[in-house]
């Protein structure tokens, strides 16, 4: 029997603050009705002022005074009998008050460390919800307070298993003060009822991060699989965008989340860029424009009035614009049109604009003067060139087959890179245009940069290092060669174009470059696309259309092209030259401002139209065109 009660006795007070307190009160009443019914029946009951022994509630009373307040004893008169008996009450008050103080305290500290871990639920309407904590949660989370920067109290939820004070703690030492709210929360987002807590029903996005190491492709497949099932009980599927490294995850995700869904192949994404940047002096620059909320962007918006008008006469609609492509009423989209292809009742315009209130067809295009125009010709024909590829990256047979589809057929590559996996990694896929040959060497050595003629090459790319390596150290490899290429062009008097890829954007200071082709690719690329798609669910396929190799891309072209050097002209006369070509004029570089980053780089993307402006002859104009 006294196991029993033992046993119900624990399990009653291993239920709770509430379950100890109703003990500690059971203890009590007991208490104060075994001395009164004893002070009763003995007799041994104080009179009261009208000479009668005090009743059982009277006694039940004082002995609920003397329990609460000890002190209360001072002041009894009565037989002595009667006074150890009120003793005996306050000292049985005194235990069960400190051990009631004592459970009270203790359930504050377990209130104050699940408010700590992050466990209840939020209560937030229309926000976006970011599952998973890693190195590109900065950038993301900047970019999205510049996305949202128009909408008041607009929130961001994120839920990671990690510390809810040390996220906050990093949100604040790092962001500062952003202008929206950031809540966190501590939990898996692979469990269902952790997803529960962020409020998956009335979440405007959801964000799931990839993860680091090389499962990162499970954990989300995973998550995405939660999420959908959450979704199905909030009955409104959240628009969802996710991280996939690998291309054989992708059409499973598909599965899973379907065809709305904003799935981001992040390894092609830095390849092309990483190639697209190598090859083009300034072209980082207007990425980093056109990706980043901060600046110029794209917008998918209705324009009725251009109704009846072809898409050449679109591209002049504009003052604050860029017309890019159409979003047909039937759902297509056409990155660009045919220039003669007229405007139709529920089309969209995809534009370049500084806001989505900025995309006004209020355009006043003036008269062209032929002889400011450079004569029609071809643009020169590409030679092959010389590319120089340095480090051992799980992106190298990307970064080969998307330089092997922009290169002059007899380009070379030379990759210098360690031997672990390097003959591996570049598998067997033969390449049309380009040659490719393997040095085995660690790229930090100078004595290696030194025999390999840096100054020799047209393009080089460095790629981060990461199998093995942490964070940190992949990049202090990077920056280390990068100084060492770039001492080693100085002493030679050459200049070639580097593209370096980093992982983490702050360190991109530290490598102290300060020149446009030196654009340093970061988790930041994919946390801007990542914040493009949450905002916009049809800016997947409108970038993935910009990025590829396929159909229209963007170029830096040669300014003498297009205009007369020197010719005073405004932005109109550049979209017309462009327009005769059948390419689409998106901006220019000036060429006097290509080392100063207070300027841009000398990159202009989107300018007023109407402003006045000389070209150089060794300015460039930023365009959209097939080559």
């Amino acid at each position: 029997m006294r196991q029993r009660l033992r046993y119900r006795f624990d399990n009653a007070m291993a239920r709770g603050v509430g379950s100890q307190i109703a003990m500690l009160a059971i203890v009590t009443l007991v208490l104060i009705l075994v001395t009164s019914t004893l002070l009763t029946l003995t007799g041994l009951s104080p009179q009261g002022h009208d000479g009668e022994p005090v009743s059982f509630g009277r006694l039940v009373w004082l002995g609920l005074m003397h329990a609460i307040d000890p002190g209360a004893v001072g002041g009894d008169v009565g037989s002595w009998s009667f006074l150890f008996v009120m003793l005996a009450v306050s000292f049985g008050g005194i235990f069960v008050f400190s051990a009631l103080i004592g459970v009270l305290s203790g359930g504050f500290a377990q209130i104050l460390d699940r408010l700590r871990k992050g466990r209840s639920v939020v209560i937030e309407r229309d926000h976006t919800v970011i599952l998973g904590w890693t190195g590109k949660i900065h950038a993301l989370l900047t970019e999205l307070a510049e996305a949202n920067a128009n909408r008041p109290g607009a929130s961001v939820v994120i839920l990671a298993d990690h510390d809810k004070v040390a996220m906050d703690d990093e949100v604040r030492s790092v962001l500062g003060d952003l202008s929206m709210r950031v809540v966190t929360r501590t939990g898996s987002p692979l469990v269902r009822r952790d997803l529960d807590l962020v409020n998956l029903g009335e979440a405007r996005s959801v964000i799931v991060m990839s993860p680091d190491g090389p499962e990162a492709d499970t954990v989300v497949l995973k998550t995405l699989l939660a999420v959908a099932k959450a979704g199905d009980k909030a009955g409104k599927p959240p628009h969802v965008v996710a991280e996939i490294k690998s291309d054989k995850t992708l059409s499973v995700a598909r599965m899973v989340v379907g065809d709305a869904a904003g799935l981001i192949l992040t390894p092609p994404l830095v390849s092309r860029v990483l190639v697209q940047t190598g090859r083009q002096s300034g072209l980082s620059v207007v990425y980093t424009e056109l990706l980043s909320f901060s600046g110029d962007e794209l917008y998918i918006q209705s324009q009725p009035l251009l109704v009846g008008k072809t898409f050449r006469e679109g591209l002049f609609a504009y003052e604050d614009s860029a017309l890019v492509g159409v979003y047909t009423a039937a759902g297509e989209r056409l990155m660009p049109p045919p220039f003669d292809r007229r405007f139709e009742a529920g089309d969209q315009v995809i534009a370049i604009s500084r806001d989505d209130d900025t995309v006004i067809a209020n355009g006043r295009p003036t008269a062209v003067a032929d002889a400011d125009l450079a004569p029609l010709h071809p643009h020169a024909d590409q030679r092959p060139e010389k590319t120089l590829v340095l480090g051992e990256s799980q992106l190298l047979p990307l970064v080969l087959r998307e330089l092997d589809a922009y290169v002059a057929p007899g380009s070379t590559v030379l990759v210098v890179g360690e031997a672990r996996h390097l003959e591996s990694r570049l598998g067997g896929d033969a390449l049309q245009h380009t040659a490719v040959t393997v040095r085995v060497g660690d790229v930090t050595d100078r004595a290696v940069l030194d025999g390999l003629d840096v100054g020799g090459f047209d393009n080089i790319l460095v790629l981060a290092e990461t199998e093995g390596r942490t964070q940190e150290m992949t990049d202090s490899r990077t920056m280390i060669t990068l100084l060492h290429l770039r001492d080693i062009l100085r002493r030679q008097g050459k200049t070639v174009p580097i593209t370096s890829e980093m992982l983490d954007g702050q360190n991109r200071d530290l490598a102290a470059v300060t020149e446009a082709d030196d654009f340093i690719i970061s988790n930041t690329l994919v946390s801007l696309v990542v914040s493009q798609v949450s905002e916009n669910r049809r800016m997947a396929a409108v970038l993935d259309d910009l990025l590829s190799p396929e159909g229209h891309e963007i170029y830096l072209k040669p300014a003498r092209d297009y205009v007369q050097p020197g010719a005073d002209i405004d932005f109109y006369a550049v979209v017309e030259a462009a327009a005769r070509r059948g390419e689409i004029a998106l901006g220019y570089r000036l060429a006097a401002r290509a080392h100063d980053p207070e300027q841009a780089y000398g990159v202009a993307l989107n300018p007023r139209k109407s402003a006045r402006i000389r070209l150089a002859a060794g300015d460039r104009v930023v365009v959209l065109a097939e080559r």
